[in-house]
């Protein structure tokens, strides 16, 4: 190519070039600069934009373009110097005073970037690149509100460009105004329908609103015009994590990570899949990594730490949540997250201590009101709590995150239930059943579940267990039914030095996958398992077992989960000389309090959401449960949580001697015991580390009218458990 920079036109030879202003050799020049710089010819279109310019030579182009050059190579006291120049001698020339701007905001000098751009308004009005910046530094700033305002004031200027449009979408859903966001793309897309940047956004905008297969749609789009983009198959992936879709989204995040390395935003989400399927050691490697990719993602801080709380690491949750209220104090989820681990593992004083230091928070006036009320709920201040959960405002309720929401209504029902406003407190506890998640759990999948070990019973070739050693070691297990007393008794045998209780982890689900993935039998083919399949089941339940064990070398382990009741053929079969510990309570007050809980969604969980599913659920597994008394032969003995309210010395004393193990005082420190545990897995959790109490017997009466459809499953179970 011709031009100067070549062999052609050795820099020296232009050097010694005088140059007329007025001829057209000026013009060849500029437009010969101009396609060197576009061709990426950096080096030789500087040489002629210094050249033009010590000629005298001066155009704004010449100068906004030499400066841009220095700021992009970080040489940015010519590049400032450059624009100034241009600003003198081109006062009109509003291109150089954003690209000055965007200098002092590179050098962390966002007060001069804003008086500049200020200035350049007051000077033209209809200058939109001065909005847009100005709009991006306080984004920056997290002042979003005033971000809203210049963006919007651009729209007036020019209601169609197209990028003004989107970037206002973006402001209002971090303003957490989505459905005002999802109006501006919609409009951006009318303008250009290919726009894929407003395609990713709309699909993500529209997965927050809970659209999402519309949702899906426009993301899909979006991957259509590029397939390679990390961001869409980021959002992509939420939305599939949350159809339940969890082997396509992982694919979407390992993607966009593959794309992107330093993608810390999809190194969060994957970490958030892999943790909701247990993989709790993965996920807590990949939210680090986010962490490290990006320091001040408070999110992904949070995130870690309930990651954290699901790994029993309670001190280094606490320190993440923390760090997340460093780097943003306006941070209520982080907050919300920290109030609950203290509340949940029954640090009270430090919940309280840490309220009193946020009083003057007005970010979080309504999580501190739930708080403090949750506290006097605790403390059994009944009245002061209910004055202060009404005090929370409706509209924050409504705006919350989904998880507070349900936990606000959690809270709200027990208080009412407590200053006897009964039918009060059932709509709130109605309300705290309304969980989004349950929208991918089927509660006839569990029912289906038991149906099917029960039908072992039925099998022309019956279960035959192996015999074992009576000197081998076998577990014990503790089972029942959700809110029968297991997790009191829990507490209050784990108080023994002889005794620990492995609390709800699924290790029969264990050797359940096990018997279906390899050795490819479904449950109700357990009579196919020969003798060497026995064993190897045994050792991998055995070896889960024993590393779950918090306490070595104890003499009795106890695997407490009261809905392993179902799993009886399986544990009978490998386990016959297991020690069964059943409990029961009143089936009313038992359903009762299954509707009243928040649990964590699952198929199983998903039968609790009103007082007669739950009533039926009950009816089925009791109706198991007089099966295998009856046809397996096992060693039980029951404990009625209403006797052990009434006589504890007694009944503890009864199921010591069947575990073969004498007396401890320490038993009657069970409370002590509870708060050192620091997290109990269970709604239990609160209520364990208080003395016994008796309110929680039929306690069911004061809601006697709801139980009008379920009296047919659950009086013939008051009748036979003597009530």
């Amino acid at each position: 190519m011709k031009g100067f920079g070549n062999n052609d036109r050795s820099t020296k030879k232009l050097k010694e070039k005088k140059i007329n202003p007025n001829a057209l050799q000026k013009d060849k020049l500029i437009s010969e600069a101009f396609l060197l710089h576009s061709s990426g010819k950096i080096k030789e279109a500087i040489e002629i934009y210094n050249f033009l310019i010590q000629n005298k030579v001066y155009d704004p182009r010449l100068f906004n373009n030499l400066g841009s050059i220095y700021s992009q190579s970080k040489q940015f006291d010519k590049a400032i110097f450059l624009f100034n120049e241009s600003i003198k001698k081109f006062p009109k020339s509003f291109d150089a005073y954003t690209n000055l701007a965007n200098i002092f905001v590179i050098k962390g000098k966002n007060d001069i970037a804003k008086r500049i751009l200020n200035k350049t308004i007051e000077l033209n009005p209809k200058f939109l690149k001065a909005y847009s910046n100005l709009a991006s530094i306080y984004v920056g700033e997290s002042n979003l509100e005033k971000a809203e305002i210049l963006l919007r004031k651009s729209l007036e200027i020019n209601p169609k460009d197209i990028n003004t449009l989107v970037n206002l979408a973006c402001v209002l859903k971090d303003l957490e105004n989505p459905e005002q966001s999802e109006i501006f793309l919609r409009d951006a897309l009318e303008i250009n329908p290919k726009f894929d940047f407003a395609l990713i956004n709309l699909g993500a905008i529209l997965n927050e609103l809970g659209k999402i297969h519309e949702g899906e749609e426009f993301l899909r789009k979006a991957l259509k015009i590029n397939p390679n983009s990390p961001i869409a198959l980021n959002n992509l992936g939420n939305i599939l994590t949350k159809k339940n879709k969890n082997k396509d989204a992982e694919i979407c995040y390992r993607k966009a990570i593959k794309l992107k390395p330093n993608f810390s935003l999809a190194y969060n989400n994957l970490a958030s899949l892999l943790s909701k399927q247990g993989n709790l050691n993965e996920a807590e490697k990949f939210t680090e990594k986010a962490i490290n990719l990006n320091p001040k993602f408070e999110l992904a801080f949070v995130n870690l730490g309930s990651i954290k709380i699901d790994l029993d690491k309670l001190s280094e949750a606490e320190e993440l949540f923390l760090n997340a209220i460093k780097i943003n104090g306006k941070y209520n989820y982080a907050y919300r997250n920290l109030f609950r681990l203290y509340e949940k593992t029954n640090s009270l004083n430090k919940l309280k201590d840490l309220i009193g230091t946020l009083e003057g928070n007005k970010f979080i006036i309504n999580e501190i009101l739930m708080f403090k009320a949750r506290i006097c709920f605790r403390e059994k201040d009944y009245k002061t709590a209910k004055k202060l959960i009404d005090q929370v405002s409706p509209e924050w309720i409504k705006n919350t995150d989904h998880h507070t929401n349900i936990l606000f209504w959690s809270y709200k029902a027990f208080i009412e239930d407590k200053v006897k406003n009964f039918d009060d407190a059932f709509k709130c506890f109605e309300k705290s059943q309304l969980n989004l998640k349950y929208e991918y759990f089927n509660p006839n999948i569990f029912q289906d579940y038991i149906k099917v070990y029960r039908r072992n019973l039925d099998n022309k070739n019956p279960l035959k267990s192996q015999s074992i050693n009576k000197n081998e070691f076998s577990p014990v297990f503790l089972i029942g039914f959700p809110r029968s007393g297991t997790t009191l008794l829990d507490t209050i045998l784990r108080s023994h030095p002889e005794v620990d209780v492995i609390e709800e982890k699924p290790l029969i689900n264990s050797v359940e996958q096990v018997i279906k993935s390899k050795f490819k039998y479904s449950l109700d083919e357990l009579h196919k398992l020969n003798s060497k399949e026995l064993a190897f089941l045994r050792n991998h339940y055995l070896e889960i077992l024993k590393n779950s064990c918090d306490k070595k070398n104890t003499k009795i382990l106890i695997d407490k989960f009261p809905f392993q009741t179902v799993c009886l053929p399986l544990i009978n079969l490998l386990f016959p000389n297991s020690k069964i510990i059943f409990t029961h309570r009143n089936p009313y007050d038992t359903v009762l309090s299954c509707f009243q809980q928040s649990f964590e969604p699952n198929n199983a969980m998903s039968n609790f959401r009103s007082i007669e599913s739950a009533a039926k659920i009950y009816d089925l597994t009791m109706s198991f449960w007089l099966d295998y008394k009856e046809k397996l032969k096992i060693n039980y003995i029951t404990s009625k949580y209403e006797d052990l309210i009434e006589d504890f010395d007694k009944q503890i004393s009864k199921i010591l001697d069947f575990l073969d193990v004498s007396w401890n005082e320490n038993i009657k420190n069970y409370r002590n015991t509870a708060h050192k545990r620091g997290k109990i897995n269970t709604p239990s959790s609160s209520q364990v580390v208080q003395p016994l109490y008796k309110s929680s017997i039929e306690k069911w009466k004061n809601y006697e009218k709801y139980f009008k459809n379920s009296n047919q499953y659950l009086d013939k179970w008051k009748i036979y458990f003597k009530y």
